[in-house]
């Protein structure tokens, strides 16, 4: 959650700091079948914890889109961890240890002058040279590593010097030429911004490249995706903001994004989280949403879309009666090392589900809690076999903001 308007009385606390024609009218909410949290069936483990303190101004965790993947070219993985502390940790699996240790930490490029909190970050190839980069969304800045540490190579403030910020960002070939670019999530501080800005890499810096802007709203996107959700063999940026959902698809000819809304929420839970990965196992993209509840009053919700060849239809919509806001605490892969993807879900305690080929059913619950804005799944201790990394941005008094990651058949 990255200064969401939320439930009144966290809003004055953090200050201190009609269904479009492209989807089917079929919205029925399946039912799951549960597994007790205690249940000998649950074979996830707690692989590593570190515990944040119950600051809220340093201790609060962040989503990042991509945080897990090779990010000094080594070989192996990074696990990033990010939060409202400023900083962005590079964490590395010690096998000898058999735990993660802390091996380098970024900052803003103006810190200490500028004190930025890593809102969002991602690793991946953004200058086109088969190396990996961190792209953090302080002013959309590339880190690189280089001669043993990570430095800045390149910055591109557009989106802040235009009034607005930049909740989150994603790297991804959007406009499908065989080459990454950085999708930065946007929200106007000041004054309107596009709701989404995209960043390219031209041989020596980061340039604005492209923009989507729902012209007359001032919407907030906190996180978006990106995949092929419509089988045509292109990427497409899906968003959520002000009610709806947009997929956003590349005019190479108008070098322009072409929008089509496929989902107008309807009542107190507003779309805010996407996801664009295999959630079923046919190998084809769905849509995963998540939503946040302004009022607090109702339960967390997800729901996943899926393209049937002329439009997006609800695959599957489900609440978790009695949990807490699922914010971006969303992710899909395979988990338990079965060679099918599982969809994850931190909604307080963390759900994860799979496809049986009629409906989404529990196969575990994990033991977090608060509002999970981090949800991650890869290969963070380099085996082969991908882990759950989640993280809370919203705590109870008396509890610890947390980061964990769980790991299938771990054994303490």
């Amino acid at each position: 959650m990255k200064r969401y308007l939320i439930i009144p009385l966290v809003i004055i606390f953090f200050s201190l700091i009609d269904l479009s024609v492209a989807i089917s009218d079929d919205t029925t909410k399946y039912t799951m079948n549960s597994k007790p949290l205690n249940s000998t069936t649950n074979p996830y483990g707690i692989q590593w914890q570190m515990s944040y303190g119950n600051n809220p101004f340093y201790g609060a965790r962040y989503e990042g889109p991509q945080p897990i993947g090779d990010c000094d070219n080594d070989g192996d993985n990074e696990l990033l961890i990010g939060g409202r502390d400023a900083m962005l940790r590079v964490m590395e699996w010690n096998d000898d240890l058999q735990t993660y240790e802390q091996t380098h930490s970024l900052r803003g490029p103006f810190y200490p002058l500028v004190r930025q909190d890593s809102d969002g970050f991602a690793i991946g190839d953004v200058t086109g040279d088969g190396d990996n980069e961190i792209v953090v969304s302080w002013y959309a800045t590339v880190h690189k590593f280089v001669n043993g540490r990570y430095r800045i190579i390149a910055w591109n403030p557009w989106v802040e010097w235009n009034g607005g910020g930049n909740p989150d960002c994603y790297i991804g070939d959007c406009d499908n030429d065989g080459l990454n670019e950085v999708i930065v999530s946007c929200r106007d501080w000041k004054r309107a911004v596009p709701e989404i800005v995209i960043f390219k890499w031209n041989g020596k810096q980061l340039v604005k490249y492209a923009d989507w802007d729902d012209v007359g709203v001032n919407g907030d996107v906190f996180m978006a995706g990106l995949g092929d959700v419509d089988d045509d063999g292109e990427n497409e940026i899906v968003c959520a903001y002000e009610n709806k959902v947009m997929v956003l698809n590349w005019d190479a000819q108008n070098k322009s994004f072409i929008s089509t809304n496929i989902f107008t929420a309807l009542g107190q839970n507003f779309p805010f989280g996407v996801v664009c990965k295999d959630c079923d196992n046919d190998g084809k993209a769905e849509i995963l949403l998540s939503y946040v509840d302004y009022m607090g009053t109702n339960d967390p919700q997800i729901t996943i879309f899926k393209w049937n060849g002329l439009g997006y239809f609800v695959q599957f919509d489900t609440t978790f009666p009695g949990g807490e806001p699922v914010i971006e605490g969303i992710d899909v892969g395979d988990t338990d090392d079965d060679g099918l993807n599982e969809v994850v879900v931190g909604a307080g305690l963390t759900h994860v589900l799979q496809w049986n080929g009629t409906t989404y059913v529990e196969e575990a619950i994990l033991p977090t809690f608060g509002w999970m804005a981090v949800i991650s799944i890869g290969d963070c201790d380099n085996d082969g076999k991908n882990e759950i990394n989640a993280g809370n941005v919203i705590i109870e008094s008396g509890q610890q903001y947390t980061e964990w990651v769980f790991k299938y058949n771990w054994k303490t």
